[in-house]
């Protein structure tokens, strides 16, 4: 039976003060219609991530371009779910919010899809395990983090890794776009590494 959690409440309180301190435009009043709407979409068990090898996950994110090994393969975005695919690695976790070439998030095993104030109406229903940025209810779950980035390093800490690869994490180098939004994006992603790298090793390749 799928049981709502949340990893970490008070990570969780720190992350959403300092987003809404930084982003005030973002549409943190919707957050709870869209943990109500995740719900509805009666996802499946994020239990069903312990089937992988946590031990050293290497998160893959945009605009990665190295390479390297890893126990588990998380790709953020489908962007980069495709990059991967068109070099013959399927990804086993895809994490998005469905905002960077959705199209491709089916290109690995288990999609770990993020609903929040900004997407809610349009995230599908499907077998994905799906996160919420409020206190979960339904099948849905909250493991801390902000950007899709820092969120799937948070879902590798709290799965058990030891020791995390991340290809790609480059704060200066906008893909999608290079506007002050995002420049503040990426300062909350680039601390939130910052912190949980004082809890796991890190490696930035």
């Amino acid at each position: 039976m799928c049981k709502p959690a949340i990893f970490d409440p008070l990570e969780w309180a720190y992350v959403r003060s300092l987003a809404i301190s930084l982003l005030p435009e973002l549409s943190f009043h919707r957050d709870e219609e869209a943990t109500r709407t995740a719900a509805s979409l009666e996802g499946v068990d994020i239990g069903v991530l312990k089937d992988f090898d946590w031990g050293e996950p290497v998160v893959y994110m945009p605009p990665f371009e190295k390479v390297v090994g890893g126990s588990v393969v998380v790709a953020v975005e489908g962007y980069s779910a495709r990059k991967l695919a068109t070099r013959g690695i399927k990804p086993d976790v895809v994490v998005t919010d469905l905002d960077f070439e959705p199209e491709w998030v089916g290109a690995g095993r288990v999609v770990v899809a993020h609903v929040h104030g900004d997407n809610y109406w349009r995230v599908p229903k499907r077998d994905w395990v799906y996160t919420v940025q409020t206190w979960p209810r339904g099948c849905t779950f909250n493991i801390s983090g902000f950007t899709d980035g820092d969120r799937a390093v948070y879902l590798a800490y709290y799965m058990g890794a030891e020791r995390i690869a991340v290809s790609g994490f480059y704060p200066y180098a906008t893909v999608k776009r290079a506007d002050s939004l995002k420049q503040r994006k990426l300062f909350v992603a680039a601390h939130l590494l910052a912190r949980l790298s004082r809890r796991v090793r890190i490696d930035f390749v």
